[in-house]
């Protein structure tokens, strides 16, 4: 049983709202292979051809940046700021992967985004927003592949940092880092 001052190991969905979660689970299948949906996917536009998928998703970042209100899709999902207020100032456990931004002459690691999925501002398109934490580690932790996990703990807090990889609505001073193992 975990201690009062433990921290609370929680999931990435944990620090979505609900709406947006609901949003990203109504998202149409897309099959690679094919015309790019999938032959379950209804017919209602969402087809390659039938939309401009860039487009919409310009026009989300669009209305979030705005604070429109109105009625929310699941391309605004993919690029929410919304965070959940519960978490502010809160002792967490997450795992997650590790995007380096600062190191020293050493190597240590300094500062980084930990995000939900390997490659994520790297090699594949960022998380939402609200699925992306910027992480202060003074002391510094080296890295050996980017594919490994890590269990880190911390206090979370609501905060937007934004730099030329990616835009976190949620940042931690990290307190502890360890490889990730179940």
């Amino acid at each position: 049983m975990a201690s009062a001052d433990s921290p609370k190991t929680i999931e990435w969905t944990d620090l979505m709202p609900e709406e947006d979660l609901r949003l990203l689970e109504n998202m149409p299948m897309v099959d690679h292979g094919g015309d790019g949906m999938t032959a379950d996917q209804p017919a209602t536009g969402l087809r390659p051809q039938d939309r401009d998928l860039a487009g919409d998703i310009d026009a989300a970042i669009s209305r979030a940046m705005n604070d429109s209100e109105g009625e929310r899709t699941w391309e605004d999902a993919l690029v929410s700021t919304r965070t959940r207020e519960e978490f502010d100032n809160t002792d967490i456990r997450l795992p997650g992967f590790v995007v380096p931004l600062e190191f020293d002459d050493d190597m240590n690691i300094r500062e980084f985004f930990l995000v939900p999925y390997y490659g994520a501002c790297i090699h594949v398109p960022p998380p939402p927003p609200n699925q992306i934490i910027f992480v202060r580690f003074p002391e510094g932790f080296q890295l050996e592949a980017l594919y490994t996990p890590f269990w880190v703990s911390g206090t979370l807090r609501l905060e937007k940092i934004e730099n030329d990889t990616a835009l976190a609505m949620y940042a931690m001073d990290a307190k502890e880092i360890v490889e990730y193992t179940e």
